[in-house]
């Protein structure tokens, strides 16, 4: 519209509130997105719902108690990076004491010819740095072979930080949204949705009968009431029934003449 000649750019300024609509638009999504899309995930693993609910809990939470979920989240990250430390700190204190008693016991070089320690060779000393290089130049086959099989044990013992980051992170996050949908929601925190397996669902309807059968037993109590007749005191004479055509009710006795 503003490449028209003559009249673009008034009509630019003209309707420029359409403009800062969309961008109030926009920034709401935003700040709606960047705050709770770590809720979204645990939104569908507990509501057991679909990307929709997922994006309009998040948002709500979020635009509902920003504080609190900024709160919820800084907490979350320094107890994190504590945490992350520590985990850190375990792993290279495991190698250090590995490379060591493993390498005290190896008194062999790499080569007769060349002073250097086949161990420190294979595996240079653990410092504060996780991963290490290989110097395959001064190894021989089968010792570069060796090498690479203890950095495939020592690089799957490093990607266990990884791995506590990735479970700590969903953790966190799912623990904050079951804070945050108690504290909007008024939702308590054993509330949670449970997918009902086959089998379960098949024991369920048969109300625990073996052999998957329904079986409902129905009780029913009749009164045979007999007509009218003068008794004494009046009324009619009720008497119980004794279960079917076996068993008959007793017959009705005329009460006796009055002279």
């Amino acid at each position: 519209v503003g490449n028209i000649p003559g009249i673009g750019p008034f009509l630019v300024g003209l309707f420029f509130f359409l403009a800062l609509a969309a961008g109030f638009v926009m920034t709401l999504v935003l700040l709606g997105t960047g705050g709770g899309f770590n809720l979204m995930y645990p939104t569908i693993a507990v509501e057991g719902s679909d990307s929709f609910d997922a994006i309009s809990r998040s948002f709500s939470y979020v635009y509902a108690r920003p504080w609190r979920m900024l709160f919820y989240t800084l907490v979350a990250v320094l107890y994190g990076a504590l945490c992350y430390l520590f985990v850190r700190f375990f792993l290279a204190i495991m190698l250090i004491l590995t490379h060591f008693f493993v390498g005290s016991g190896m008194f062999v070089n790499v080569d007769s010819n060349v002073p250097i320690d086949l161990w420190s060779a294979m595996w240079p000393t653990p410092t504060g740095q996780l991963t290490y290089d290989i110097d395959t130049l001064t190894l021989s086959g089968a010792q570069a072979t060796g090498a690479f099989l203890v950095a495939l044990w020592v690089y799957i013992t490093i990607c266990m930080l990884g791995a506590f980051t990735i479970s700590f992170y969903f953790s966190a996050n799912t623990i904050i949204y079951y804070l945050m949908r108690r504290e909007v929601d008024a939702t308590e925190l054993d509330d949670v949705y449970l997918e009902q397996s086959e089998e379960e669902f098949g024991e369920g309807a048969a109300g625990g009968v073996p052999g998957g059968v329904a079986v409902t037993t129905t009780t029913t109590t009749t009164e045979v009431i007999a007509p009218p007749s003068p008794a004494p005191g009046g009324g009619a004479q009720v008497f119980p029934a004794t279960g079917g055509a076996e068993n008959p009710p007793p017959p009705t006795t005329p009460p006796p003449a009055n002279p």
